[in-house]
């Protein structure tokens, strides 16, 4: 590995450890206020504000993620200013199997950050608690299938 494959490694190490920081953070903060972490989108038997809940804390990770990544690629966008050899040696890791990997979890948090801000808007519009819920479930939903099926092109060059 290059000393800037390396670097860009250690940032995307830096990126992780800091979203399961945050991640702990939020999660622990929720718990200890007394409330819990609403899991089972789609079960009919669960309290409507647990899932109102997990929806708000998955949104903060979500977008904490997302914009520690984003960090990170400007950088990595960057040395194209300073080495197109640099560059192309950093983007060559993009398409290693861990690299893949991480861009499918990149995927579903995008993904989901949109869908869910997008609700969000909707319900700020409209102040339907009820639609509020259903749309939640098709967030939920689309973020899946679309997730999957976005993997699944991003996955597929390592099966061939």
């Amino acid at each position: 590995m290059s000393a800037a494959q390396i670097a860009f490694v250690a940032g995307l190490f830096i990126v992780l450890v800091a979203v399961t920081a945050y991640s702990a953070l939020v999660i622990g903060n929720a718990a200890y206020g007394g409330r819990t972490l609403g899991i089972a989108v789609f079960s009919r038997t669960r309290d409507h504000g647990e899932l109102g809940r997990a929806a708000f804390l998955a949104h903060r990770i979500s977008g904490f993620g997302i914009f520690a990544f984003l960090a990170l690629h400007i950088l990595d966008i960057a040395l194209y200013s300073l080495s197109r050899h640099l560059y192309d040696e950093v983007q060559r890791l993009y398409g290693s199997p861990p690299l893949r990997l991480f861009e499918c979890g990149l995927l579903f948090a995008v993904l989901f950050h949109t869908a869910n801000g997008l609700r969000l808007v909707a319900v700020d519009l409209t102040a339907s608690a009820v639609w509020s819920r259903r749309a939640l479930r098709i967030v939920v939903a689309a973020t899946a299938i679309l997730g999957a099926i976005g993997s699944g092109v991003i996955l597929a060059p390592l099966f061939r």
